[in-house]
């Protein structure tokens, strides 16, 4: 007796069920091989072949949230900020509570241009793992930079706090500080990177920067000094020098520090260089841009000894 209608079309879903479970575990494995050969790949530094290897993994199972965050790594190491935000996003669906993974998104969406979204996943794994000082920095200098000083200063202090050690962090405290004008706190973080590590030039400059707004020269001129001994092409801390040689009426030194600025800058800003020019002349001086080359030195004429 042939079977109902109704008994046959039953069955055709089942028999498709059926055969999805058995795919199913195969797909998984699949995904597993994969995996495995992309981060055995990625440890050989052979980043193009892990990358299609992960590639595979997540087209066999998307919810692969490990090869999705392996992905964004290597993307994020390429320098395709896109596709490592695209694939960051991927893992966080499946890897949710992954403090690491939420944190590699949020650097992500900075580096792809996306800071709104950035501070959003950063918050995330701040409140995964409160105590992460890297995070707390990364925050922190992120919502200075989109104007959000006090904001920064929170997260930054944090930061300092979580990781005393890190010079770093207490010289992106000071930079915030000094956004607020809370001068004196500034100095005091500026110090400790100092202290920390002292042959960071942009340390020594960012000190320098607040002695100049608070109008003390002499400390001024001495943080500039050291940043130009520590790094001779810091084109923005001999510009400063030049100001504070000018007004501590060491017109000498200033026309030095100005030329030295307008001999690395090399033509990248005219009306700057034009500004820094006019003041050269302002003091008597002459701008290195206005100096007449050396003419050739001729060479001597020797007479050749005849062969007898």
């Amino acid at each position: 007796m042939p079977l109902p209608l109704l008994r046959r079309s039953l069955l055709a879903p089942l028999a498709a069920g059926l055969l999805f479970t058995a795919a199913a575990p195969a797909l998984a494995d699949e995904s597993g091989a994969h995996y495995k050969q992309g981060l055995a790949y990625k440890a050989q530094g052979k980043d193009d072949e892990a990358i299609a290897s992960l590639e595979k993994a997540v087209a066999a199972d998307p919810k692969h949230g490990m090869a999705w965050a392996s992905l964004g790594h290597l993307y994020k190491k390429k320098k395709d900020f896109a596709k490592a935000v695209e694939a960051y996003e991927h893992a966080v669906e499946t890897i949710k509570k992954d403090p690491v993974v939420w944190s590699n998104l949020g650097m992500a969406y900075y580096r792809a241009g996306r800071e709104d979204d950035a501070v959003v996943a950063l918050e995330k794994a701040c409140r995964l793992n409160p105590k992460d000082a890297e995070v707390r920095n990364n925050l922190g200098t992120i919502k200075r930079k989109k104007g959000d000083v006090s904001g920064a200063i929170k997260q930054l202090e944090f930061a300092v706090k979580y990781a005393p050690g890190e010079a770093t962090y207490h010289n992106n405290l000071g930079v915030a500080y000094r956004a607020a004008d809370r001068w004196d706190d500034a100095i005091g973080a500026f110090k400790k990177a100092i202290e920390l590590d002292g042959n960071v030039a942009d340390y020594h400059f960012d000190l320098g920067v607040v002695y100049r707004r608070k109008e003390e020269v002499e400390a001024a001129i001495a943080a500039y000094e050291r940043a130009v001994a520590l790094a001779p092409d810091h084109s923005k801390a001999w510009y400063d020098l030049g100001h504070m040689y000018r007004l501590n009426h060491d017109q000498d030194k200033a026309i030095a520090a100005f030329n030295t600025y307008l001999e690395l800058t090399a033509g990248k800003d005219a009306a700057e260089d034009a500004k820094v020019a006019d003041e050269i002349k302002a003091m008597g001086g002459t701008p290195v841009t206005e100096k007449q080359p050396d003419p050739p030195k001729k060479k001597s004429k020797t007479k050749k000894k005849s062969k007898k």
